[in-house]
């Protein structure tokens, strides 16, 4: 009953946003680089509309890096798109294992289009909110400038996606993603259409927000960071935060089916996080994440 309580919630979260200034997502758990949507792809947006979306994700993970407790959530989101490419969007964040019924909230305004007929590109700022002694990972950042330039290679798809987060400290990243589509009509029905895309992505940075999240999960008490234990660690530490190295490697295969207004996405990735902090417990790990989408 708690799980249906928070989702019907969620559903009242969407409506009040329809009235409101419209902002822009990240989501916790979907593996996509910050500034990214994790609902599929918006079909009104060659007119401008909105898309509101309902999802489900196994875990949450931020640039590779996760907690030592796993943590599904549920996710409410609103999207709007105008005809010339600039967006906003919200989207509220439910851990189901946590007393707090809106974990999470991410503000994002943006543009993305054409630049020709073979490249595209995108740009956005982000707000992230949390609850006080939220247990993410994310929740060392507050706020981050995004972008993106894209090649259609005509087999292949590829994106360099660049990311700079500040608040109480900063980072800086780097995503290079290769992905192909296929596509296939008429499935189910003559108005069925299903696409699967698999994507191997890169990431590299720092991750000066991974360290500020162990000492932050300490100070509340979360269990998620054990600390330095010797002066060696603590060096060896500082170095690794501060160089720019590969953080993350990751596979991730989307399968949607769109029928007229509506898609259902699910989607499996498997990362492999690298160049670790001494005490960050992160490792390989799988995730499910699935949506609805309705475009209004």
């Amino acid at each position: 009953m708690r799980f249906f309580y928070r989702t019907a919630v969620l559903l009242v979260f969407l409506g009040q946003c329809l009235s409101g200034r419209p902002a822009a997502a990240q989501d916790v758990g979907s593996g996509l680089p910050t500034g990214s949507s994790a609902t599929p792809a918006d079909a009104s947006a060659a007119h401008g509309g909105f898309t509101a979306a309902l999802s489900y994700g196994s875990n949450s993970s931020f640039f590779g890096r996760t907690q030592t407790t796993r943590y599904p959530y549920t996710a409410g989101e609103l999207i709007y798109k105008s005809r010339w490419g600039v967006w906003g969007s919200a989207v509220g964040y439910n851990l189901l294992n946590t007393s707090t019924f809106l974990d999470e909230t991410d503000l994002s305004a943006g543009w993305d289009g054409d630049l020709s007929k073979t490249v595209d590109a995108s740009v956005s700022y982000s707000r992230f909110l949390f609850a006080p002694n939220s247990p993410l990972v994310k929740s060392s950042v507050n706020n981050s400038i995004d972008g993106y330039v894209g090649w259609d290679w005509g087999y292949v798809y590829t994106r360099l996606n660049a990311a700079y987060l500040f608040g109480e400290t900063s980072d800086f990243f780097l995503v290079l993603d290769n992905s192909r589509n296929f596509e296939f009509e008429k499935v189910l029905t003559d108005k069925g259409y299903l696409s699967i895309e698999p994507r191997v992505s890169v990431t590299a940075g720092t991750q000066r927000f991974a360290e500020t999240s162990l000492v932050q999960q300490v100070q509340r008490g979360n269990g998620n960071g054990r600390g330095n234990s010797g002066s060696g660690k603590t060096t060896l530490a500082t170095t690794t935060k501060t160089r720019f190295q590969v953080l993350n490697y990751e596979l991730r295969v989307p399968v949607t089916y769109s029928l007229g207004v509506v898609a259902l996405q699910v989607a499996w990735r498997y990362a492999i996080p690298v160049n670790l902090l001494p005490e960050d417990a992160s490792g390989a790990r799988s995730y499910f994440t699935t949506s609805l989408s309705l475009n209004l």
